[in-house]
């Protein structure tokens, strides 16, 4: 059996007292209104009549308030409650159909010791930040790592030739090698360290970049057609969204091979 609960009992009690004291009043006043003395002095007996009523009518509205408003209202804060501290345990900090403009890159960027890339070959990405991330490289505490889907794996080239409708197989491997390349020449081929490529068999669900302590990830198209926007998110370090994120970035380096320097 559920054990009552003491403050809602004397919440209960003390509004229902109230209610009946003020119900009692509305009714007092208006039955006086009605005697001899209040007919003589005609504004206080009209007075006293309204006054009566309202009193009675406003412990009406405040009784449908407390049987059905404030309880729907309490479930809607609720909901609303948990929602928030779904979003607060998750470490969700934005959301977007626009992956250019769910983060400021240029910030994000400009500030950033460590960055990962987490993609197919992400060249618009690249070339967009490419000042950025050469001043990032240029810095010696500094490290890009980047992860990318190895051209010499026949499946998984085959697996992207097929998501990517358009690119044949030699398509494909030309486009890995060449974003190879095109982040080896960030670092100007000197072999600094701060700058590791990886390769890796695994099949790219989605794009995800690590700035320092921030993880973006974007999702993918799975319909024939590319066009149209995607849904893009970021989340910071301390939430179970980042920690999913960065537990699959780090199995999948540990597994992958060291291609620079």
């Amino acid at each position: 059996m559920a054990t009552p609960n003491m403050y809602r009992l004397v919440a209960n009690l003390k509004y229902w007292l109230v209610a009946g004291v003020t119900t009692a009043a509305g009714v007092g006043l208006l039955y006086v209104s009605g005697i001899a003395w209040f007919k003589k002095h005609e504004s206080l007996g009209t007075l006293a009549n309204q006054l009566g009523g309202l009193l009675i009518a406003s412990v009406a509205l405040a009784t449908i308030w407390d049987l059905v408003g404030r309880r729907s209202f309490f479930l809607e804060m609720l909901e609303v409650l948990k929602l928030k501290h779904d979003i607060h345990l998750s470490g969700l900090e934005s959301v977007s159909t626009d992956y250019s403009k769910v983060v400021d890159w240029d910030a994000c960027l400009g500030s950033a010791k460590k960055v990962d890339v987490f993609a197919a070959w992400a060249t618009t990405w690249r070339n967009t930040n490419q000042v950025k991330l050469q001043n990032l490289v240029s810095q010696s505490d500094a490290k890009l790592r980047v992860c990318l889907p190895d051209p010499n794996d026949p499946a998984c080239v085959r697996l992207l030739a097929t998501r990517f409708k358009s690119m044949s197989a030699a398509d494909v491997r030309t486009k890995l090698n060449e974003a190879i390349d095109g982040y080896k020449q960030l670092d100007g081929n000197s072999r600094s360290g701060r700058v590791e490529i990886y390769t890796t068999p695994v099949f790219r669900a989605f794009t995800a970049y690590r700035i320092d302590n921030r993880f973006v990830v974007t999702l993918y198209h799975h319909k024939d057609s590319r066009s149209g926007s995607v849904p893009a998110f970021t989340c910071h370090q301390g939430g179970s969204l980042y920690g999913f994120f960065e537990d699959d970035l780090e199995g999948v380096l540990s597994a992958s091979v060291k291609v620079y320097p």
